[in-house]
């Protein structure tokens, strides 16, 4: 898939996730993840940077995911060292989560295609293909985008407390209101 399809693909597969923490009153941190998820859903395709990376090698793999997930917790590691141990645990599971997701989401969307991926190289060469849609595919890549933004948009919808709108609602009025009276 090209960006657009990616960034859809990622929008629905986190929308559960989202509907879950929003569910729960985590309206920050559906918000947050989600922006995580779609920031680094083009991570892996990074490779066609470096002449010596394969296109869709060993950045495409469950190896990468889990180590982008490493990498992800190890980036929070320093914020999260002044507080307690558990909500410290808490947060760097939930950064691995988020990184790893973020690069298996984006080998699903890559499964869609002919090109396929070779998810446990170089373990196996095996290639795992749906050949569903071509990535070049337009069509394919608007609809994948206009599919995730609906899910998401019926995530939030549907989870939607009475907390959850009045605490992000009143957190982004109390804001705005700060940045007006501070320009004056």
């Amino acid at each position: 898939m090209f960006p657009l399809g990616h960034y859809g693909l990622a929008l629905a597969c986190y929308s559960v996730v989202g509907y879950a923490l929003l569910r729960r009153g985590y309206a920050r941190d559906a918000l947050s993840g989600g922006g995580i998820v779609l920031s680094y859903s083009l991570f892996p395709d990074l490779d066609g940077q470096f002449e010596f990376l394969v296109h869709r090698g060993v950045t495409h793999t469950v190896w990468f995911a889990a180590a982008v997930g490493v990498l992800c917790a190890l980036a929070v590691a320093s914020s999260l060292r002044t507080r307690p141990r558990r909500d410290a645990l808490r947060g760097a599971l939930w950064a691995f989560f988020l990184g790893s997701f973020a690069v298996a989401v984006h080998l699903l969307a890559d499964l869609l295609n002919p090109w396929g991926v070779m998810p446990v190289y170089p373990l196996s060469p095996a290639l795992y293909s749906l050949d569903l849609v071509r990535a070049t595919n337009d069509a394919a890549n608007y609809a994948m985008l206009a599919f995730g933004v609906g899910c998401a948009t019926a995530a939030w919808v549907a989870a939607r407390t009475p907390e959850t709108d009045a605490s992000l609602v009143g957190r982004l009025y109390r804001r705005l209101r700060r940045r007006k009276g501070a320009s004056e």
